[in-house]
């Protein structure tokens, strides 16, 4: 799950058209015919029947539709064409989005791009409450509406429709509202887990601003982790306080990024000294341990880690806050272990990784904290070469093709455009509004779950 597949809706929507396309034997182009115009489908619905302020959001498509302004009745012209009057600028439209997820889910298997029923088959309700739009979408020009029965495949359709049960299942890895470990893959555990875990999260800190803060506040910081029944018996919530701390660290790396390209963008041809210069200004004149000194511990009274990184981190962190946040990942080397020290330093060490971090603490600890920052900038550089060396590739007349926002000529740094300073995504407010939308959790700070969700997942009240 992404920002790209935001929609429970669509994953019902190709759980129903792998079905069936394996019932009529749909090799891999009817297929891609029938998605695409099944999505343009969704869209025209959307336009007729949601509001684009809701919270549910809109269909994809929507706003291309709009723009192309097909004839009503005849939508399915955009989807049958390519280039500028095409939906979607993607030959498989956005199965290109949900094919990962939906194949990782079980919903759907692929056989030579051909889509096949997955592992849990899909009910026939499900399919049943899509055939009125794959009929039109096969045989048909587009939709005559308004029609009730597309009318509840719109995403902001207040019923509960046949699709939301069977999804809460996949996604809960239950049947018939019990969960048995044994029949479910170590993916399907892990969804379950995490959803567990964020809900308990947010019972426990309903104050929380969003639900990446409840979890942190829930598996990460204080005593709740091992003394919370929900929390001590799940073997997840280690790594997630893992993954949660390592996110910190990525975070501060990507905003110190983002200030190193700004300077590159305000500089005309900024070199390496101009960069080393702008770092050792904007940092401290201090050594890295006096430095070290000043800041927050990374563990509270009780052994339990003490949320350092959130004490210190504003939403406009300076350079010398990013540096600090660095060198507390590297300290936190030593005081997790067992499945959190795992998820948190990764299966072997890597670039610019904590372990990283580590060895320049050690190597820098007695020296001016401005030195240390001018052996980051020149990591940066090397980073970034080698990502945009490996995303070369050769086009067809033999020119190179080098995807980077900067660039070395002569010594001299230029950069094509901003580098955003958000953090990488984890993904866990999609899940959120996803277990939101098949009515697992609610928007109601004050009762997070629905009384199903709670029964599903195995939470207390």
């Amino acid at each position: 799950m992404s920002t790209v597949t935001p929609y429970a809706r669509y994953y019902g929507l190709y759980w129903a058209l792998s079905a069936h396309a394996e019932a009529l034997g749909l090799d891999r182009e009817r297929c891609q015919r029938l998605i695409r115009r099944a999505e343009v489908g969704m869209a025209r619905i959307s336009q007729a029947y949601d509001t684009p302020d809701h919270p549910a959001g809109i269909s994809h498509g929507v706003n291309a539709l709009a723009r192309l302004a097909p004839a009503e009745g005849s939508e399915f012209a955009v989807a049958d064409s390519t280039g500028a009057g095409s939906y979607s600028p993607r030959s498989w439209g956005f199965w290109s989005q949900y094919n990962g997820p939906s194949v990782a889910m079980g919903t759907v298997a692929l056989d030579g791009g051909a889509l096949r029923a997955g592992r849990h088959r899909c009910p026939a309700e499900v399919l049943a409450m899509y055939a009125p739009l794959f009929a039109v979408a096969e045989k048909g020009a587009g939709l005559i509406l308004p029609a009730s029965a597309f009318e509840r495949l719109s995403l902001q359709y207040k019923e509960e429709t046949p699709d939301l049960a069977p999804l809460r299942d996949v996604f809960t890895a239950t049947v018939d509202g019990r969960h048995d470990p044994a029949a479910w893959t170590a993916e399907d555990r892990t969804r379950r887990a995490t959803l567990r875990l964020l809900a308990r999260s947010w019972q426990l800190h309903p104050q929380a601003k969003t639900w990446l803060d409840a979890l942190a506040d829930g598996v990460v910081f204080g005593s709740k982790a091992r003394e919370d029944p929900v929390f001590a018996t799940e073997d997840r919530a280690a790594a997630w306080r893992g993954v949660v701390l390592r996110h910190q660290s990525v975070g501060a790396w990507r905003r110190l990024w983002a200030d190193l390209v700004r300077v590159v963008l305000d500089t005309d041809r900024a070199s390496r000294h101009h960069l080393h210069e702008w770092i050792s200004d904007v940092l401290p004149d201090s050594t890295v341990t006096n430095f070290e000194s000043g800041l927050p511990p990374t563990i509270d009274a009780q052994g339990d880690p003490y949320p350092a990184e959130r004490a210190i981190t504003s939403e406009r962190a300076s350079a010398a806050t990013n540096v600090a946040v660095l060198l507390l990942g590297a300290c936190r080397l030593k005081t997790l272990s067992g499945i959190s020290l795992r998820s948190f330093a990764g299966r072997r060490p890597t670039y610019l990784d904590p372990t990283w971090i580590a060895q320049l603490r050690k190597d820098f600890r007695n020296r001016p904290l401005a030195e240390l920052g001018r052996r980051l900038v020149d990591d940066m550089l090397a980073q970034s070469r080698r990502v945009a060396l490996r995303k070369v590739t050769v086009k067809s007349d033999g020119t190179i093709n080098l995807f980077s926002r900067l660039h070395e000529r002569n010594g001299a740094y230029f950069a094509d455009s901003p580098e955003g300073r958000d953090n990488i995504g984890l993904r866990i407010p999609q899940l959120a509004e996803i277990a939101t939308q098949i009515r697992l959790f609610t928007h109601d700070r004050t009762q997070p779950l629905t009384a199903r969700g709670r029964e599903l997942l195995e939470l207390p009240a």
